[in-house]
């Protein structure tokens, strides 16, 4: 089958014929060639893009028109969801934070409550005006004049050093230091120092992995920077079984140690006055 090449120009060839609606003015006709047609369909083509570009780059049209997935790839919407779940977990840690300190300072607003009652039952009580003090020998004066002086309070419980390592920092409460600093190679045992029930065990901003034990006769011990807890807050311990290993976790800490300290009747003591084997 031959073209004629002469009816194949014929068909590259166009008319266009404008008709308006006053029949009075004429018809207008143009010729087109196909090179024209295909050249001003592109210019258009290229015009309505770059304006359509101008208007999604530079406006807020994208929003309207596009979905947000159209601008993230596969690999970006993987990042980004692993992102969200990290936020998530990260303010699950936070709470979990908050929720530690705040039981943890509920225990020692407890404590501390504990001594004020006292106090007041004592004051309130007319009965201690007029009681005197049981005895009146030299002896017993002497004891209460010790008492008094060394703040030394007899007990039933007796504690024994809670690990391993030399005395770092001693009892300092003028300056904040509420109790005495073991320096200790990570990952050591802590042992309780005294036998009682956990009251708290978790992790707090300040102080790291903590445990608290309460023990009989308004005894406190507190273990603080561990560096895991192997013990659960409820949980009853003897002295000297394990609950917890050395280390430098929370803020106010600077290098590997056990912060240990104990509270009796709500209020902080030095520990070096009760400990035995020390």
């Amino acid at each position: 089958m031959k073209f004629d090449k002469k009816k194949l120009k014929k068909l590259t060839k166009f008319s266009v014929v404008f008709v308006p609606h006053d029949p009075s003015t004429g018809t207008k006709t143009v010729k087109l060639s196909f090179a024209k047609i295909a050249l001003i369909f592109s210019l258009y083509s290229i015009i309505i893009i770059l304006i359509g570009f101008y208007f999604i780059t530079y406006t807020s049209l994208d929003k309207l028109l596009l979905p947000d997935s159209y601008f993230y790839n596969t690999t970006e919407k993987i990042q980004m969801r692993e992102l969200n779940e990290k936020i998530i977990n990260l303010a699950n840690e936070v709470q979990k934070l908050k929720s530690n300190n705040e039981r943890l300072r509920n225990i020692i607003q407890q404590n501390d409550s504990t001594i004020l009652n006292r106090n007041n039952s004592q004051q309130n009580n007319p009965e201690n005006k007029t009681r005197k003090s049981a005895g009146g020998y030299v002896l017993e004066a002497f004891l209460q004049f010790y008492n008094k002086i060394f703040n030394f309070q007899p007990s039933t419980i007796s504690f024994i050093k809670p690990t391993d390592g030399y005395l770092s920092r001693k009892f300092d409460p003028e300056n904040g230091h509420l109790g005495i600093d073991f320096a200790t190679k990570e990952n050591n045992p802590i042992f309780a120092s005294a036998g009682g029930y956990i009251s708290f065990a978790g992790y707090t901003h300040e102080y790291g992995y903590v445990v608290v034990i309460n023990h009989p006769d308004n005894f406190i011990s507190r273990y603080m920077h561990c560096a895991m807890i192997v013990k659960k807050q409820g949980e009853k311990v003897l002295q000297g079984e394990l609950i917890a290993l050395a280390g430098n976790s929370g803020t106010r800490t600077s290098g590997t140690h056990l912060h240990f300290e104990i509270w009796l009747n709500g209020r902080p003591v030095d520990p070096e006055k009760f400990l035995i084997k020390f």
